[in-house]
């Protein structure tokens, strides 16, 4: 059944549950308008604000009871509704018209015996909660013992809805929470999971995350210590968040220290690979540089006169063989031989020229024939001249 253009109050705070039929006292702040849905079987009430806008579309719980707020004179249209949301266990709805109020208080009716209905029904069967966590805790135990699980009963899952396209949170289960290690492997880190089992479906997990870096767990605080304890679960490959509820703060505490150490243990383990990733790139850096070095150019320069002068004995030794190709192998390599010998001394010949200008030019030296020939000359004057001649000096008159 659908209630439409419905205004919905949130205590300004929050309060435990004794402090339910307390409404008259509370300060209300007013949430958002839409439409609110009952599911006629389980009472869950689903609240989507009208146009969206920042906030998402959520459960409410499922409805408990609801009591009406009566001012002198006007029709009743608002009404205080208890539900079973672990946080907010109290809002104020109003109504747009006093026939949909009068629906709604009979749902709540309806929903008030049901719901003594079923605790009568547990009192008889003898029930025991604690006794249910610890039969699930046992089968988990039992069905894992060779990856030694840490297991955390008494909780609650809230995450999307996955019959439904929009963002909706809904209960997903209670049950069991349970960090399990990976199977013990030489110099390597292993996958971290976490796991949900639901009391109803504790043959394998309904929900199943891998502890990745950069995953979070942050406490919604609440002011009122009997509330249960709460927690947001993100994380950078998770599609959307979750919430994870403890009745016990101590079983909250224990999972929490668990689940950071497993945490802070991804994160570490990413910034190895970053490092080692940055240390391969500045290996590859310096080998580059060694690459554009002087010694690295000069070896390159004779592999590559090394390959010319390869390639020109061969071609010689083609050109020899088109020549004369009856010749033996002996005289073709004989030939090379020469020529390698002349190309040499020509070269040698060439450079000590070459240097022999550069110092004339450079520190004004002389040529050593030069000096032999103006050493034969017969007179001082006539061999001072020729020495003149050499070095290029043009005497002053007079001197």
């Amino acid at each position: 059944m659908s209630f439409y253009d419905v205004s919905i109050s949130l205590p300004a705070k929050v309060r435990g549950p004794e402090a339910e039929e307390e409404w008259q006292e509370v300060d209300w702040v007013t949430w958002s308008t839409g439409s609110v849905t009952v599911e006629p079987e389980s009472f869950l009430i689903l609240f989507k604000p009208v146009g969206g806008g920042n906030v998402k579309a959520k459960t409410l719980g499922n409805l408990v009871r609801a009591s009406s707020v009566v001012h002198e004179g006007q029709d009743v249209k608002t009404l205080i509704v208890t539900t079973s949301e672990s946080l907010h266990k109290t809002f104020r709805l109003t109504f747009s018209s006093g026939a949909d109020t009068t629906e709604f208080l009979d749902l709540a009716c309806q929903a008030e015996r049901a719901h003594e209905a079923a605790s009568k029904l547990q009192d008889t069967c003898g029930v025991d909660s604690s006794a249910e966590a610890a039969r699930l805790e046992l089968q988990i135990r039992t069905r894992l013992a060779n990856r030694w699980p840490l297991v955390f009963t008494g909780a609650e899952l809230y995450g999307p809805d996955p019959n439904s396209e929009v963002s909706t949170e809904v209960l997903l289960g209670r049950g069991a929470l349970v960090l399990l290690d990976p199977p013990e492997t030489a110099n390597k880190v292993g996958s971290y999971e976490l796991l949900f089992y639901c009391e109803d479906e504790d043959s394998k997990p309904s929900q199943s995350f891998t502890i990745s870096p950069e995953m979070t767990l942050t406490r919604q605080e609440e002011e009122d210590e009997g509330l249960a304890v709460s927690y947001i679960l993100k994380g950078p490959s998770m599609k959307a968040a979750y919430s994870l509820c403890f009745e016990d703060k101590s079983t909250a505490g224990n999972f929490v220290r668990d689940f950071r150490v497993r945490s802070r243990l991804m994160d570490m383990s990413l910034k190895t690979v970053r490092g080692r990733a940055a240390a391969q790139d500045l290996r590859k850096d310096l080998e580059s540089m060694k690459q554009r070095s002087l010694a690295a150019r000069a070896c390159r320069a004779l592999r590559l006169l090394f390959l010319v002068a390869t390639l020109l004995l061969a071609a010689r030794a083609a050109h020899l063989f088109s020549q004369n190709s009856e010749r033996q192998p002996m005289e073709y390599l004989s030939t090379i031989g020469e020529d390698i010998s002349g190309t040499l001394h020509l070269s040698a010949s060439a450079t000590s020229t070459a240097g022999t200008k550069v110092c004339e030019v450079a520190f004004g030296t002389v040529d050593r024939a030069g000096l032999r020939q103006c050493s034969k000359e017969t007179s001082a004057s006539s061999m001072r001249q020729c020495i003149d001649s050499l070095v290029g000096y043009a005497p002053v008159m007079g001197w």
